[in-house]
């Protein structure tokens, strides 16, 4: 399978807020490349995961990446969406044009084949703890000594390694939800990370959606990887905010529900999730950039829910909820 790669050169300081654009247009994941942060990387405190012994595991051979161009990378699949998705990001750009706080912003085309994609970034995704309970695994790495819950991933071109920052808090959320033979709905799965996470933590079963094909075979996979059989799990294609059918396949009654998306998306589908969850269930919404923070608070009131509790990772939100 082919991709449409776009790498879009910016400033240090334009990364963060070009990226939240991106994900507002439905962008799901980035590679960043900035000399500046590798450099803090390298430089950094060994215990979070830079200084002396980050530079070797990496290798010398990333040498280059000292002196390289801020810039960041997206990719697209080849179909109508993916095009769709290519004219609204040329045509944000166009807008920006200009603008002193992202530069020149040189727009830089090209074909990848999937399998090229998936090795390029392998050398930075290491095994890392989060929260109290989890430690991620790429399945290619070797197996730490821990006595943490191992979660082993790849997610191929899903989004969902663990390392955003949105993830990170969804994880850690479900550390302090999921409860022994809960039940679980993950919308939006990507990578199938949070239901694995689910699972894990001893979710009796799970229903992971997600409106792309790719990325349901992707996360299946990797619920596989982790030795849950597919009485554990249940997986579905398709946008519930459109389909009457899978609403209904999906059933309702959940414990716990994640919607790890963007904000546009989660507003969609506010006054879809009480219908979806149990009386006392708990629904977790992140990928919620700050600006967009009060919009999705007040969808999902409006709705009927109540806000239980709002974290903040830099500029990631992630909302705790249930039904008033």
């Amino acid at each position: 399978m082919e991709f449409i790669k776009l790498d879009i050169y910016t400033t240090n300081a334009g990364l963060e807020p070009l990226s939240d654009k991106f994900l507002d247009l439905g962008v799901s994941g980035f590679e960043f490349h900035d000399a500046e942060d590798f450099m803090n990387f390298i430089k950094g405190d060994v215990n979070n995961g830079g200084g002396l012994s980050a530079w070797e595991i990496v290798g010398e051979e990333l040498e280059p990446l000292k002196t390289q161009e801020t810039y960041l990378t997206l990719y697209l699949t080849t179909d109508s969406q993916g095009e769709e998705l290519l004219e609204n990001i040329k045509e944000l750009l166009s807008g920006l044009s200009g603008n002193e706080l992202y530069g020149e912003m040189r727009l830089e085309q090209s074909k990848v084949r999937e399998e090229d994609w998936a090795e390029n970034w392998k050398a930075y995704f290491k095994p890392f703890e989060v929260g109290e309970k989890l430690l991620i695994k790429p399945t290619w790495e070797e197996k730490p000594a821990t006595d943490r819950l191992i979660l082993e991933i790849d997610p191929a071109s899903a989004f969902g390694t663990g390392q955003h920052e949105s993830t990170k808090l969804c994880l850690e959320a479900l550390e302090n939800s999921v409860t022994p033979d809960c039940t679980f709905l993950d919308l939006g799965c990507g990578s199938g990370i949070l239901t694995i996470a689910a699972l894990l933590l001893g979710a009796k079963h799970a229903v992971m959606v997600d409106v792309s094909e790719n990325a349901v075979k992707t996360a299946c996979e990797n619920v596989a990887q982790n030795k849950f059989t597919a009485e554990k799990y249940t997986a579905l294609c398709g946008d519930i905010t459109e389909n009457a059918g899978l609403l209904k396949q999906i059933g309702s009654d959940y414990n716990v529900i994640a919607a790890n998306i963007v904000a546009d998306v989660i507003i969609k589908m506010s006054r879809i999730f009480p219908r979806l969850l149990k009386e006392n269930g708990r629904l977790i919404v992140s990928g919620i950039i700050e600006e967009r923070l009060d919009e999705v608070v007040s969808a999902l009131k409006s709705a009927g829910l109540k806000i239980a509790e709002i974290k903040h990772d830099n500029s990631w939100c992630l909302i705790k909820c249930k039904i008033t």
